[in-house]
């Protein structure tokens, strides 16, 4: 978790600008050396632009933030995938479960 609430609103802020300037490369930069959980918790934050955000994370890292995510969050985002997208959230959400020793429910 950060430290304090300023590097938290800092980063937001950052976040916010890279986003309006289109700076995506330097966002997903930005992103990748934090904890599933921070970033989480500033999705809370970025409201309609959590899905773009999502979809900037390298597959692993977003099947990590999803399972950090409320279940309303977590529908948000789904209600936003492509099948394709889907698809690649679940099976890496498996491959996650499979890593960690846990056996995922089949349906």
């Amino acid at each position: 978790m950060f430290e304090q609430e300023e590097q938290r609103d800092e980063l937001l802020e950052k976040i916010e600008d890279l986003i309006s300037r289109k700076r995506y490369a330097e966002l997903r930069d930005l992103l990748l050396p934090l904890e599933a959980q921070d970033i989480a918790g500033l999705f809370m934050e970025l409201d309609d632009k959590v899905p773009m955000v999502f979809r900037l994370l390298p597959k692993e890292q977003a099947a990590e933030v999803f399972v950090e995510l409320d279940s309303e969050e977590q529908e948000v985002l789904i209600q936003s995938f492509s099948n394709t997208e889907l698809k690649e959230v679940l099976d890496e959400l498996y491959l996650a479960c499979r890593r960690a020793g846990i056996s995922p429910r089949r349906g």
